[in-house]
């Protein structure tokens, strides 16, 4: 376990990060994007929830949980860019697909070094 200690400590932060992230879109409206907050809301649940399943198969030591992790981390990353081309287009921070970007490029930077760390464990 303590050999996986910085995937783990990662993944939180990754974790962590995406929540400030489904807030931050939230109070940038850009859930409407998704059609409805109910809609925006499922989504994001599922998300976050497919990052603390794969951490607690890591925890449990169970081979899946990396595969699992390296999904929601390329997530993460894609999310950080939708954003940032999100916000190259409308030049708003605080609307629409512009919305998150202050969170989406952190989360991005997180989810490659959870994906490289996620590799790198892989191919150990």
């Amino acid at each position: 376990m303590m050999d996986q200690l910085p995937l783990v400590l990662w993944s939180l932060l990754l974790i962590l990060l995406q929540v400030f992230h489904i807030f931050e879109e939230i109070g940038g409206e850009a859930y409407e994007l998704a059609g409805s907050l109910k809609k925006y809301l499922l989504v994001a649940a599922a998300l976050v929830t497919l990052n603390v399943a794969f951490l607690a198969l890591i925890i449990l030591g169970c081979r899946v949980g990396y595969y699992l992790g390296i999904v929601g981390s390329v997530i993460a990353i894609l999310n950080g860019g939708v954003h940032l081309v999100g916000y190259a287009k409308t030049r708003f921070f605080s609307k629409g697909s512009g919305a998150g970007v202050f969170t989406g490029i952190p989360l991005a930077f997180t989810g490659v070094v959870v994906l490289y760390l996620l590799v790198r464990a892989i191919l150990a």
